[in-house]
């Protein structure tokens, strides 16, 4: 397992021994992390299930910086003692009688610089040690370059899972309501700019959010 993932597989245990409180979305490796009073820029964006029926507890979409090991991560959790915040709950599609899918949204402080989004996983951690876990079966690479002073909205990343060892995440546009939470969580975030990434790279672990599962009007 590559450090960043061995880095990130220490924290969720350290969250289960901290209490029922809503976590943070965003996990950042401390070399990633602005200085205080250094430059910073900001990547907004949400994640969570389409509906909990077929979610996974845990799951997160991976970045790191190019060229490095050093890596970042937004996160959605729905496990008892460790979860991140509930802040969209919604049914999508035709089955209103679905139960509802849900989202964290998540505002990511991070060093400027050239990064990559090139991995997911979906895991799952039992009380009895069990731990369970998929992810893409090849990386895939979507840069992106993050400027000093500006935030940027990498969309909205929903997950579907087929079976046990078969999830996806559909990828979407839902900035006017996710910058409403964010300036919540962070009231001095910059005006905030989509990133439009070509998202092709990632293809089929990543997919457009089909018509059907796009949020009434």
């Amino acid at each position: 397992m590559p450090g960043l993932l061995r880095a990130f597989a220490r924290l969720l245990p350290l969250a289960l021994l901290t209490g029922c409180a809503a976590k943070s979305p965003a996990l950042v490796s401390e070399a990633l992390q602005p200085a205080a009073g250094g430059p910073v820029t900001y990547l907004v964006g949400s994640i969570g299930p389409l509906g909990r029926d077929s979610a996974y507890t845990n799951q997160r979409i991976l970045l790191r910086k190019r060229g490095a090991q050093d890596g970042a991560a937004a996160w959605w959790g729905f496990a008892e003692v460790a979860h991140t915040p509930k802040d969209i709950e919604e049914v999508r599609g035709p089955d209103k009688q679905a139960l509802p899918g849900e989202a964290s949204v998540f505002v990511m402080p991070l060093k400027p610089g050239d990064y990559e989004f090139y991995d997911f996983q979906f895991f799952w951690n039992g009380y009895n040690g069990g731990y369970s876990s998929i992810r893409a079966r090849e990386q895939f690479l979507v840069p992106m370059h993050l400027e000093a002073g500006k935030a940027y909205y990498i969309g909205e990343f929903r997950s579907r899972c087929l079976g046990p060892s078969a999830c996806l995440f559909f990828h979407g546009d839902q900035q006017p309501r996710d910058e409403v939470i964010a300036r919540r969580y962070t009231p001095a975030l910059p005006p905030l700019q989509a990133l439009n990434l070509n998202m092709a790279p990632a293809f089929p672990f990543v997919m457009p959010l089909p018509q059907a599962a796009q949020p009434a009007k």
